[in-house]
């Protein structure tokens, strides 16, 4: 079969199978039919010489009779009965938007499940309660499907196969069952991770993995599954973005593990010295391993900012200077008990320098 035959005969086989689902919302055509278009021309690409589709496929209208069938749609005999939808609060209308926001509630949740649990109880009962609502309904969820709502998202997710965005999403439903693999791996090592914080956490979240694995193929034919699938979907989103946020947290801390000696030095206002026999010692300047000046804060000024600043900073002890009686008042440095005297006799390292020894730099002015 040539090229131009096989396409004219996927037209009119394909044209066949609409006209025995013409019963059905224009939707719900649509939907059936998205992945038939390319399954239908697989086969016809498959015929040998002489070989039609019927003889593979069987007749349109019985091919579409399974599909239907498959999707839980009545026979062609039967007829849909129609709902009248208005505007008002319908049960339809509540479990939808309910089931809406439990699920962008779960993605936002869900990002710090992994740390908390807790979050995720608020969305699982909303999405509880909404199932409730719509399990009545039967596997082809007829009074959710005739939504306006509804019926506007099916026509955002049935774009033309011959489209950018048709040929984007028909390249994502095709990766639909690895993506079932990956999500439950997703949410097994969160119920992993959640282990440590919370044992019913953990249960729950491995039998909403095991649902959702379970479910995915049956959300086609019985549309009451994505009240467990598109939940799990959502969930799984955010544990990757959680992880994310782990491993930011985890490399901000490996940075900020060797902190500059700054972050723990002791803070000090004043500085006694003393000798080895617990003498007291005056206009002692004090200077660090790089000979700068070690300068205590100058909390006087901070009190008397009209107080003359104590120059050289580094010269210890330093007076007090404190504001009493309206005025900067300048106390002379005291101790109230000196330390104890040491009893052991000077070592070599505190031998006083020798002249060969570097003189501290000269105290900046």
């Amino acid at each position: 079969m040539n090229t131009q035959q096989a396409r004219l005969g996927v037209e009119g086989y394909l044209a066949g199978m609409r006209a025995a689902l013409a019963d059905l919302p224009p939707a719900e055509v649509a939907e059936i039919m998205e992945d038939v278009e390319a399954h239908v021309s697989e086969i016809a690409a498959e015929l040998g010489e002489g070989e039609t589709l019927e003889q593979r496929l069987g007749s349109p209208e019985a091919y579409a009779q399974e599909l239907r069938t498959a999707a839980g749609y009545p026979a062609r005999t039967e007829v849909i009965k129609k709902h009248k939808i208005t505007g008002k609060l319908t049960k339809s209308r509540i479990a939808v938007w309910g089931f809406a926001a439990a699920v962008v509630f779960t993605v936002l949740a869900g990002t710090v499940s992994v740390r908390d649990p807790e979050p995720l109880i608020l969305p699982a009962i909303v999405l509880a309660l909404s199932f409730a609502l719509i399990h009545e309904q039967g596997p082809e969820l007829a009074k959710v499907r005739a939504l306006p709502e509804v019926q506007k998202a099916k026509e955002l997710l049935n774009q033309p196969v011959d489209t950018p965005a048709g040929k984007a999403l028909a390249y994502l439903r095709s990766l639909q069952p690895a993506w079932w693999l990956l999500r439950t791996l997703l949410l097994v090592l969160a119920a992993v991770l959640m282990t440590r914080r919370d044992l019913l956490a953990f249960v729950l979240v491995v039998a909403l993995a095991a649902a959702a694995f379970y479910g995915g193929p049956k959300s086609k034919s019985d549309r009451r599954w994505l009240w467990v699938t598109l939940p799990a979907s959502a969930l799984a989103a955010a544990v990757i973005l959680g992880l994310i946020d782990i491993a930011a947290d985890s490399v901000r801390l490996s940075s900020n593990s060797y902190p500059s000696y700054q972050v723990y030095q002791e803070r000090y206002e004043n500085i006694y010295p003393f000798d080895s026999n617990g003498k007291p010692l005056e206009g002692v300047l004090l200077f660090d391993q790089d000979g700068k000046a070690i300068n205590a804060p100058d909390v006087g000024g901070q009190r008397c900012p009209n107080a003359e600043p104590v120059i050289p900073a580094n010269k210890y002890p330093r007076p007090k200077i404190d504001w009493q009686n309206g005025q900067c008042v300048t106390i002379p440095p005291s101790i109230s008990q000196p330390p104890p005297a040491s009893s052991e006799p000077p070592t070599s390292s505190s031998a006083p320098p020798s002249s060969s020894s570097v003189a501290p730099p000269s105290p900046s002015k």
